[in-house]
């Protein structure tokens, strides 16, 4: 792991009281692994953070474990382009759990999470326009 990104996982550790072994190194970028209930607090912090500015969301999908307690993970990825990273956000959310729209601090996030809800059926709440893509 090179320097800057031992800094920004230092930073987050230290700025958001997150655990360090919530934070890992996967293909290069970090991976921070949250609760659902944190998820505006941690995005509004990666965008507005001088030591961070992950002010790109690129893309939210999810993954459906359909044996596991918690059924889905939900992926979120940000760029920096000021510190040319990316890291990955992700939560563990049961069916039919009810996820805080991030639109209001990524615009670019209202497309991504009516996809997420037209393939998998998750919820977003505070969400402008939740409707279907595909069969709308």
């Amino acid at each position: 792991m090179n320097e800057n990104l031992l800094y920004i996982k230092d930073t987050i550790i230290n700025k958001l009281d997150i655990d360090g072994d919530q934070i890992n190194l996967l293909n290069g970028d970090l991976t921070v692994e949250i609760e659902d209930v944190e998820l505006l607090k941690v995005v509004d912090f990666f965008t507005i953070d001088a030591d961070c500015q992950f002010t790109t969301l690129v893309d939210i999908t999810a993954v459906d474990y359909p044996s596991n307690e918690k059924r889905f993970k939900l992926v979120y990825h940000f760029l920096s382009m000021v510190q040319n990273h990316r890291i990955r956000l992700v939560f563990w959310i049961n069916d039919g759990d009810v996820v805080s729209s991030i639109t209001g601090i990524h615009s670019s996030a209202n497309w991504f999470e009516r996809e997420v809800f037209d393939m998998y059926g998750i919820q977003f709440s505070g969400h402008p326009d939740l409707r279907r893509l595909l069969t709308d």
